[in-house]
């Protein structure tokens, strides 16, 4: 029998697809033939040719999705804030309330917001603990930044707040600054945990060890 004929039967012959006279053909020519008896073994013997899964790529396809939707709805609600204590601050009457929103709303949403652009350079970053970790202090940095300026534009003079009280009348002063501006500084924890939180779960997302 030819061999390029057992050949094409081999397959079929393994599968159990083939009629019992091509078996037999098979059976009988492997007796004789070694190397259409090697071609048997080999082909019953398991592969080593591993099926490469496509399930990592569209896993790591999704996760890339979630990120970004991630960063798009923070972004989003952040605005959100901002507009709305703009909006707030519009319809406060000047005076003593003067201020009021944007010292304890706008501000901590604008520095939580404008921290999200540092999540475009995740890559710079060695580690996803380092990119948290600066995602924080970038939030802290940018609001601490804006109560600075803030109190350039409202013309807040501590030293002439506190100049010619004494000790019991300063505390007053602290205890009305803090109530003032208590939601606030509440809002500035609130958003730098979160802003260390919700980074460390985006590099995540994304495959940052």
């Amino acid at each position: 029998m030819n061999c390029n004929i057992v050949k094409d039967l081999i397959p079929l012959y393994i599968d159990g697809c083939c009629s019992e006279e091509s078996e037999k053909i098979v059976k009988e020519h492997i007796r004789d033939c070694d190397d259409c008896k090697k071609l048997l073994e080999d082909m019953k013997s398991p592969s080593d040719i591993v099926t490469v899964s496509e399930s990592p790529k569209t896993f790591s396809k999704l996760n890339d999705w979630k990120a970004s939707v991630l960063q798009s709805v923070l972004l989003f609600l952040s605005f959100a804030l901002i507009t709305v204590g703009v909006a707030l601050e519009a319809r406060t009457p000047s005076g003593i309330g003067n201020g009021f929103w944007a010292l304890n709303l706008v501000i901590p949403a604008t520095g939580f917001m404008l921290s999200l652009a540092n999540w475009y350079f995740i890559r710079v970053y060695k580690s996803r603990k380092c990119f948290s970790n600066y995602s924080l202090i970038a939030t802290l940095g940018i609001t601490l930044s804006a109560y600075i300026w803030s109190g350039f534009h409202y013309e807040i003079n501590l030293f002439d707040l506190f100049a010619g009280n004494d000790f019991a009348n300063v505390l007053e002063i602290l205890h009305a600054l803090l109530l003032l501006n208590g939601i606030g500084i509440l809002l500035t924890v609130v958003f730098c945990t979160l802003s260390k939180t919700l980074s460390n779960q985006y590099a995540k997302m994304l495959g940052k060890e």
